[in-house]
């Protein structure tokens, strides 16, 4: 868990440390930033698709997997680049689970994440979010709803393209758990790797 957490949070600071040079940078060519900035960017329409891979731990991941990839999520949305961006994915992933009495359960993840965020600095962002979450199986089908915070950050790749790490805090919402056989609640911490590509 620390090791994952000290991963996570060395790639945060390595994308802080790039929004801060290049903020630091742009800061210093303000006289010619509404020329230059349609120029370098060629962003017509904040419209955009992408891709994150989530990795987590805690209630609703699941003991069987401990801690790993929680999601693979195709996403699309609207991002204004330094201001603020609303973004909506599919995420799923599928694994194996095991109950108390050692038997093991194909189990289908699936869930629906919608999330807000705020630049802060330059491209630092804060981000909120809402997910609604399913697991199907054999041994039964279980959904629960998770609210969450985090912050990250961008790094631009190219004119149009960009890459974002963010970590984040998720509340998850009391639901029953068929392998366990009980109800639960509880949190869980979150990374998201993905990219960015404007449409155009």
């Amino acid at each position: 868990m620390r090791n994952v957490l000290f991963y996570a949070l060395c790639v945060l600071a390595l994308c802080c440390g790039s929004a801060f040079a290049q903020a630091t940078g742009s800061s210093e060519k303000a006289s010619t930033a509404s020329t230059s900035g349609s120029e370098t960017t060629g962003i017509h329409t904040p419209l955009f698709v992408g891709g994150a891979l989530g990795f987590g731990s805690g209630t609703g991941v699941g003991t069987e997997r401990g801690l790993g990839l929680q999601q693979i999520e195709p996403m699309a949305g609207i991002w204004f680049p330094h201001v603020a961006f609303f973004r909506a994915g599919y995420g799923f992933y599928d694994f194996t689970g095991e109950s108390d009495d050692g038997e093991k359960t194909e189990i289908e993840h699936v869930n629906l994440d919608v999330e807000l965020g705020v630049h802060l600095l330059g491209d630092v962002y804060l981000v909120g979010n809402f997910s609604r979450v399913k697991e199907l199986s054999d041994v039964g089908d279980v959904s629960w709803n998770e609210w969450g915070v985090g912050i990250g950050s961008v790094i631009n790749i190219l004119s149009k393209t960009m890459l974002f790490a963010e970590i984040g805090y998720r509340n998850v919402l009391d639901h029953y758990d068929p392998f366990l056989d009980k109800n639960i609640s509880g949190s869980r911490l979150q990374m998201n790797l993905g990219f960015v590509a404007y449409v155009y």
